[in-house]
């Protein structure tokens, strides 16, 4: 399980979620909000926490836990223990990062903002930025002049707009969205250019073992034959394969033939 911590105000932790089932996870932190959790194609899954033990409905198919991680605020410094093997924390524009422990193995640096990767449990202090006021110039001063006295009508006062300002949640909720959809694009894209294969199971890894045993292609019929399974547990596992480009099915007449495009 890769986790994504977000250094929001407040912070948001993303758990990437391997294909499975039923999923249960140890949450890497104690939640302070509800979890969320979705399919990568934004489909919303059951989830339940026991204790600290996070149970989500995947119904194999890979997902994203999404929520607001316990944490520390003493006069704007907020601090955060995260438990986990594996993690990225992403500090956007505008935060400081004032202390972290153990140092992150690497660090990397856009215009989205600072990106640290660490391979152990780890606590972080951060704070936002707090920006001076410009100050505003004086205008000159001139003497007063006389009155002049004219007919005065009565004046209606103008009436001003109403300016419809987002609330803290409307603001949250879309910087949650934004960072999901980049932060699963980074790591489902990462995996396919490393060809990691841990979010495989045991009936993909025999696919691509049978694949690759036949020179790099069989037919789909062979396949089956081959391995013994229900033709809609081979259809599943095959969408899946190719899905994560793994496979290419390719359909010739009645026939179809699956090739292999990247080892495990």
């Amino acid at each position: 399980m890769d986790v994504l911590l977000n250094l929001t105000i407040p912070p948001i932790l993303f758990l990437f979620l391997p294909p499975t089932v039923v999923g249960n996870y140890t949450l890497p932190a104690p939640p302070l909000s509800d979890i969320a959790a979705i399919t990568p194609t934004g489909e919303p899954l059951p989830t339940w926490v026991i204790e600290d033990r996070l149970y989500v409905l995947q119904n194999d198919l890979p997902a994203v836990a999404i929520y607001v991680p316990q944490y520390n605020n003493a006069t704007g410094l907020y601090t955060i223990t995260i438990n986990a093997e594996r993690a990225i924390v992403q500090a956007p524009p505008g935060i400081t990062i004032e202390q972290i422990n153990p140092t992150p193995k690497s660090v990397a640096i856009n215009k989205t903002g600072i990106y640290l990767y660490l391979e152990s449990p780890f606590t972080i202090t951060y704070t936002k930025i707090k920006l001076a006021p410009t100050p505003t110039p004086t205008p000159p001063t001139t003497p007063p002049t006389m009155p002049t006295q004219t007919p005065t009508t009565p004046t209606t006062p103008m009436s001003t707009p109403a300016v419809s300002t987002p609330s803290v949640v409307e603001i949250v909720t879309v910087l949650a969205a934004v960072v999901v959809a980049v932060a699963a694009a980074v790591f489902f894209l990462s995996r396919r250019g490393r060809g990691d294969c841990s979010h495989l199971n045991e009936v993909d890894l025999r696919i691509l073992k049978t694949v690759e045993s036949a020179g790099g292609a069989i037919e789909r019929s062979a396949l089956q034959n081959s391995l013994n399974l229900p033709k809609t547990t081979i259809h599943r596992h095959l969408h899946k394969l190719a899905k994560y480009g793994f496979v290419r099915l390719v359909q010739e007449g009645p026939r179809q033939r699956v090739e292999l495009l990247r080892k495990c």
